[in-house]
């Protein structure tokens, strides 16, 4: 009996010390709380990505933490190994506050009498005090400096290395290494921590999507977090995160937590210039933060939205309390990209606190006697984001320095998918120390398709007179800094602009050859031209692109940058005919000397004086006001080699007309200028011909029979030939225009 008794005695002592190890390792992760970070010193100031040259610090950060009690640990090592693809820098290896300034060190190379050693890449920094060149020492939360507030010790561990130059774009860098340390208060143990891999991806920028940008993707309203008139969201994230959500208050939210708000005060409070520190703790979360609004359709981007008063609606965005851990603020994977095509990773961010500052004796910046960072800074560790893209590092924002006049700022770059991916990791990670600042908030995550500027000869619509069909020409000029959205198709819309449709039949689809012009690459794509009549009136016309043929047969992954144009038909009244105004051109020395003559010009208020240089996009270079004469002029003293010109009558009640179009040039050869093909029941073409007289028009069939022939009437320049063939099929024929011995020939495409 006494032998059972002493071993359920021993039973319950192990059940004790099992319980008292478990729930002590699980405080242990607040106690002791460890991180590995790395900052990019060469793009510190201005963000950016990794790339060859570029001088990276390594940091491990170790927090000693107060939990009611003191905690104590012992024997802190650091192992690292110098990653490969760098090269370590002499001298940089070191102990650092949270701030990042010096507080031990450098230390040398060597295994000798300082803290730190770096044999062949391999790095040992011994930390805390009593260490040396053997062992680690001692760090007890509410004594040993540097001192956060003298209630926890946080310090770096820190050395820096240079990316090798002759690293490759799309290499890999491996970021690992462990701690170890001996647990001494509240117990007794060793500690192995082994950092995961981190890997950074040597990554040239390509900067923001510099024209076109369609959203995408990214989740919880498109990464603008959405609106309401309750001032913290009810909702959690719609994301992943490794923080935990809490509402604002003086006092929240707490380190690895966050907020969704419209408003950062801790009341409500719409006063941005605010007593600033408060005490105690009143209108600002923990008396220093700002008071400020969300970023999403700021009318000017960097100063973002005022705070509104609490029961107003307003955007939302998240405020984050980071810590000493590289934990994510946002994460999520994306299955609709398309491959092969440029996207954009970007965020807006801001720096929460002017004055979070702890010095490295534990002074706040409120202290009497505080040691500012250095330029007097006192706004405490700044925030350092990392994006990465399936799990490797592309970019980093750098330092984000307190700004009250601007505090928001954008942050991201733009990437190539791989030919056939569709899907990607995204993910925001901090990579900053915690303790006295990195409180940051985000706002307006993005990941959208990257396209070209897409610029149509018309803006907005088409305008013509229902009484007098017209050609239209549309012309759309593709701009981009790729070189790859080559592939284009034109679409029409219903009238209304609901359903776009494809466009079918020669020059409505295909591939550009882009030509690199002012730094961006451009090429142009004309739709054949048409008879805009007034069935027609309401339909939208635009061009899609795409850097497949598969992608540009995706709803999804065609790209348009929203432009689009309208064919507008309106009813204008009577029509003045060739027969009521007569103009006619000639080159002078002094330029071009336009002449029209009126029949009748009553109705006519104004006459404006068009200009062109291809025939198909005018633009207005003088007006005159009807002066009830019979017969105007005009000289155009910038005339150029070859200039199209035609007079357009403004009449009452907004109609108007044009006259005929007129080229006047010093040489005149014969030419087609521009068929409508395919045509339905009539044929129209425009021609130039070097002098007045006449030109026969014929259509012949494939069979080489003649089915139509005319004569007509031509004046020296621009003329415009129409003719009707009557009932004939489908198929290809050939258009022959003869003046003064010379023919032409085009073919013809009859299509329903």
């Amino acid at each position: 009996m006494e032998k059972n008794l002493h071993a359920i005695f021993y039973f319950l002592i192990f059940l004790l010390l099992v319980f008292n190890f478990q729930n002590i390792s699980a405080q242990g992760l607040n106690r002791v709380d460890i991180g590995k970070s790395f900052a990019n010193l060469s793009k510190l100031s201005t963000g950016g990505t990794f790339n060859p040259g570029d001088t990276v610090e390594v940091r491990v950060t170790i927090a000693v933490i107060t939990q009611g009690t003191f905690t104590t640990i012992d024997s802190v090592q650091v192992f690292d190994q110098v990653p490969a693809k760098t090269t370590y820098i002499n001298g940089s290896m070191r102990i650092a506050t949270n701030q990042g300034l010096t507080y031990k060190g450098p230390f040398s190379e060597p295994a000798d009498a300082d803290a730190g050693q770096n044999i062949a890449g391999n790095i040992i920094i011994n930390l805390g005090r009593g260490a040396n060149g053997i062992k680690g020492g001692r760090i007890r939360s509410d004594s040993s400096r540097p001192s956060f507030y003298n209630s926890h010790c946080i310090m770096m561990a820190v050395y820096r290395v240079r990316i090798n130059a002759a690293t490759a774009y799309g290499d890999t860098i491996f970021v690992n290494g462990s701690v170890r340390f001996k647990r001494v208060v509240p117990l007794l143990g060793w500690t192995n921590i082994a950092f995961p891999n981190y890997k950074i991806l040597v990554f040239n920028n390509n900067g923001y999507c510099a024209n076109g940008s369609d959203i995408s993707a990214a989740s919880d309203a498109n990464g603008t977090f959405g609106s309401g008139n309750l001032q913290n969201r009810s909702a959690a994230l719609l994301f992943g995160t490794t923080y935990i959500k809490q509402n604002v208050s003086t006092n929240s939210p707490q380190d690895y937590n966050y907020a969704i708000v419209n408003n950062s005060s801790a009341n409500g409070s719409t006063n941005p210039n605010s007593t600033m520190p408060e005490s105690p703790a009143l209108n600002r979360v923990f008396g220093f933060w700002d008071i400020g609004g969300d970023h999403t359709g700021a009318v000017i981007n960097n100063q973002g939205n005022p705070p509104v008063a609490p029961g107003t609606t307003a955007g939302y965005y998240v405020m984050v309390n980071a810590s000493y851990n590289t934990n994510i603020a946002y994460q999520e994977t994306l299955t609709n990209l398309c491959p092969n095509t440029y996207y954009e990773f970007s965020a807006w961010y801001r720096n929460l606190c002017p004055r979070c500052s702890c010095d490295s004796m534990g002074r706040g910046s409120g202290s009497p006697g505080f040691i500012p960072f250095t330029g007097n800074d006192s706004s405490g560790v700044r925030p350092n984001l990392n994006f990465e893209i399936d799990g490797l590092a592309y970019y980093t924002t750098g330092d984000i320095r307190y700004n009250r006049t601007s505090p928001w700022i954008k942050y991201g770059f733009t990437f190539l998918t791989k030919p056939g991916q569709t899907t990607a990791n995204f993910a925001i990670r901090n990579n900053s120390p915690g303790g006295g600042g990195n409180d940051w908030a985000i706002d307006d995550i993005k990941v959208a398709h990257c396209g070209p500027s897409l610029i149509m000869n018309y803006s907005p619509y088409v305008l013509g007179c229902r009484e007098n069909p017209f050609v239209v020409t549309l012309i759309d000029t593709v701009r981009s800094v790729y070189n790859n959205y080559t592939y284009f198709k034109w679409q029409r819309s219903n009238v209304g602009g609901t359903i776009w449709a494809d466009m079918t039949g020669p020059g409505t689809s295909g591939v550009g050859v882009p030509v690199l012009v002012n730094g961006l690459y451009e090429y142009i794509t004309a739709l054949p031209p048409f008879l805009g009549i007034y069935a027609d009136s309401g339909r939208y016309f635009r061009v899609i692109v795409a850097t497949t043929a598969a992608n540009l047969s995706s709803v999804t992954c065609a790209f348009n940058d929203n432009s689009s144009i309208l064919l507008k038909v309106i009813t204008c009244g009577t029509i003045l005919t060739v027969n009521d105004i007569l103009l006619k051109g000639q080159s002078i020395s002094g330029g071009a000397l336009l002449t029209w003559s009126v029949v009748n010009e009553e109705n006519i208020i104004s006459y404006e004086i068009e200009k062109s240089t291809d025939g198909n996009i005018f633009s207005r270079i003088d007006s005159m006001l009807s002066q009830n004469r019979s017969s105007y002029s005009f000289t155009d003293t910038k005339f150029e080699e070859n200039n199209y010109y035609r007079i357009k009558l403004l009449q009452a009640g907004g109609a108007f007309s044009y006259s005929r179009i007129i080229l006047i040039s010093k040489d005149l050869d014969f030419s087609i200028k521009s068929i409508v093909n395919p045509f339905k029941n009539t044929v129209r073409a425009t021609i130039i011909v070097p002098g007045n007289g006449s030109v026969t028009v014929s259509i012949i069939n494939h069979a080489g029979q003649l089915i139509k022939s005319i004569n007509q009437h031509v004046e020296k320049g621009y003329n415009e030939i129409i003719t009707d063939p009557g009932i004939i099929n489908n198929g290809m024929y050939i258009l022959s225009i003869e003046f003064k011995n010379k023919i032409l020939r085009n073919k013809l495409i009859r299509m329903n």
